[in-house]
């Protein structure tokens, strides 16, 4: 295991320790951490989302299952029948909840570009969280499709995956444009040209 996947390993399983306390660290990954760590880079959207209790080795816990039907795989194995389920650690059952600071949410119909490791394995399987989390939206006014990040702030850069994740009604935020934000298309050809600058390898494409 490499030093970074490592280092990104050890914050989760440190998060998996403090989850009575509600809290999450994340090391925030550049964008060339951000593919290299991930097993795999997928576009899709979100067909459906679950929550149950499930046994583990601390007790039971609540997790959330999030079902994608994955429209291209832009890095590692496409999933079987094109369809990938996420599990995070929190959700709600009945009137039972657990909720995780900084842990991102989905609803059916959500369209994203996910970077994931360790699914089933950590208590987020997106690289540092909403760090590995990138909406596609639509912008009504200029006609046409843009991405976001986690905090729904237009991306306009790869250079800011690794910039933190403030609030949408920071000044800085609200400096962000969808009309100069990336395009899917965009996005997706510097995923494309990062797997093959770090190998092994191009990526696996749909």
């Amino acid at each position: 295991m490499s030093a970074l996947l490592s280092r990104f390993f050890a914050v989760a399983l440190f998060a998996a320790a403090v989850a009575p306390l509600r809290a999450m660290s994340v090391v925030r990954p550049t964008f060339d951490e951000l593919v290299g760590v991930s097993e795999i880079v997928v576009r899709g959207q979100v067909t459906a989302t679950r929550s149950a209790y499930v046994d583990t080795t601390q007790g039971r816990a609540i997790k959330t299952f999030v079902t994608f039907h994955v429209e291209r795989t832009l890095k590692g194995q496409p999933p079987k029948d094109d369809v990938l389920t996420l599990v995070f650690l929190g959700g709600k059952v009945g009137a039972d909840s657990m909720e995780v600071a900084g842990m991102p949410a989905f609803q059916p119909g959500d369209r994203e570009i996910v970077f994931v490791t360790g699914n089933g394995r950590t208590i987020c399987p997106l690289i540092a969280a909403g760090h590995g989390r990138y909406r596609l939206l639509h912008d009504a006014a200029s006609d046409r499709d843009y991405v976001a990040r986690e905090n729904r702030i237009p991306l306009e850069s790869t250079a800011e995956v690794s910039i933190p994740l403030q609030s949408a009604a920071s000044p800085a935020a609200r400096a962000k444009s969808a009309t100069t934000a990336l395009t899917p298309s965009d996005f997706e050809d510097k995923i494309a040209e990062a797997v093959t600058r770090l190998g092994p390898g191009a990526p696996a494409q749909k």
